[in-house]
C-alpha cells in the first residue's frame, strides 16, 4: 500500500488528507490474504450502510478500485479486479441539499450572543454562499482573501487554484469575525494565518466544523441530516436553478472534470430539471 500512497501523492498529487482517508479505506482489506471472496463479502457489507452516506461509500469505492487497478498494473494481479463490479446505483447519488428557504434559515437563525458565534457564521456562509469543500473552509488563510475584488482564493484537491466570487452576506460575515479574530482566538505560532481558529487558537477541524452545521440545523429546525458537505451541494444546486452554465459551475466548484458537475442534473426533482431545460439559453428544449 505505501507504493500506491506514494503514487498519489506524487503522480496524481492528491492532499494528505485524502491519501489519509484512502489508507483508511483500505487498511481493514490488508488484514488478512486479499481474494476476491473477501473483496465481495467487504463490497456487500458497505452496501447495507445508509443512502445519505453516499459520498463516504462512494470514496470507499473509488479507493479500492484504484487500488486494485494499480495492483494490477505493477503485476501484482494477474487480472483487473476493480472491472469486476459494478457501482451500487445508489451511491453515485448527491446527498440532502436544502432548499433555498432551509439555507437562508439555517444561516439566519443562528444565535449572535454565542462567544463563536462570529465565527460560526462565517463557516456556513463559506460553505453555503462560496461552496467550498469543509477542508477548503478550515484551511482558508487570512490572505486568501480579498476584499476589494470580492475574491477568495482557493487551494483545492492536488493543491488546483481556483477563484471563487463572493457577496454581501459573506463579506458581512468577515467583517464582523475579523476584528475579534486575533483577540479572541489567540493564534498559536505558525497558525497566524489561518482564518478560521478553534478556541486553541489552531486551524477549525473538520470534525467542528460539522458539529457547527449540525448545531446550526438544530436552531433552524431541520430535523434531516445536514453536513458541510450539504451546503456546497445546496450551493451548486441553487445555482443550477438559478441558470447558472454547467462549465462555470464546474469551476466554481473545482471539480476536475465536468461530468462530476453534470451528475447534478441527473438527481433534481423532474419539474426542476424541466425548468432548466425550459429556461436556460444552453439547455432549452428544442422547439417542437
Amino acid at each position: 500500500m505505501t507504493e500506491w500512497l506514494h503514487y498519489l501523492s506524487i503522480e496524481r498529487g492528491l492532499s494528505p488528507a485524502t491519501l489519509r482517508a484512502y489508507k483508511r479505506d483500505i487498511e481493514p482489506l490488508l488484514q488478512e490474504r486479499l481474494s476476491l471472496e473477501g473483496l465481495r463479502a467487504h463490497i456487500a457489507e458497505l452496501g447495507k450502510a445508509r443512502e445519505w452516506q453516499a459520498i463516504t461509500l462512494a470514496r470507499k469505492l473509488s479507493a479500492l478500485r484504484g487500488f486494485l487497478h494499480f495492483l494490477y498494473e505493477m503485476g501484482y494481479l494477474s487480472e483487473d479486479w476493480s472491472q469486476l463490479w459494478e457501482n451500487p446505483r445508489y451511491w453515485q447519488k448527491v446527498p440532502t441539499y436544502l432548499t433555498v428557504e432551509e439555507a437562508q434559515r439555517l444561516i439566519d437563525s443562528y444565535p449572535t450572543s454565542k462567544r463563536h458565534s462570529y465565527r460560526n457564521l462565517l463557516l456556513l456562509e463559506l460553505l453555503y454562499s462560496a461552496g467550498l469543500r469543509v477542508s477548503e473552509a478550515c484551511q482558508l488563510q487570512v490572505e486568501d482573501i480579498l476584499p476589494e475584488e470580492k475574491m477568495l482564493r482557493i487551494w483545492g484537491k492536488g493543491q488546483k487554484l481556483r477563484w471563487v466570487p463572493y457577496g454581501r452576506s459573506l463579506q458581512q460575515a468577515l467583517d464582523r469575525y475579523i476584528p475579534i479574530r486575533v483577540e479572541r482566538y489567540k493564534p498559536k505560532p505558525g497558525k497566524q494565518n489561518f482564518l478560521l481558529l478553534s478556541q486553541k487558537g489552531v486551524p477549525l477541524t473538520r470534525i467542528q466544523a460539522y458539529t457547527i452545521v449540525q448545531e446550526a440545523a438544530h436552531y433552524a429546525k431541520i430535523e434531516r441530516p445536514i453536513s458541510p458537505h450539504a451546503l456546497r451541494h445546496s450551493y451548486a444546486t441553487h445555482l443550477l436553478l438559478a441558470g447558472m452554465d454547467l462549465a462555470y459551475l464546474q469551476q466554481l466548484l473545482g471539480h476536475a472534470s465536468l461530468t462530476t458537475t453534470q451528475h447534478y442534473l441527473h438527481y433534481l426533482p423532474a419539474e426542476l430539471r424541466e425548468v432548466i431545460l425550459r429556461f436556460h439559453p444552453r439547455a432549452k428544449l428544442a422547439p417542437e
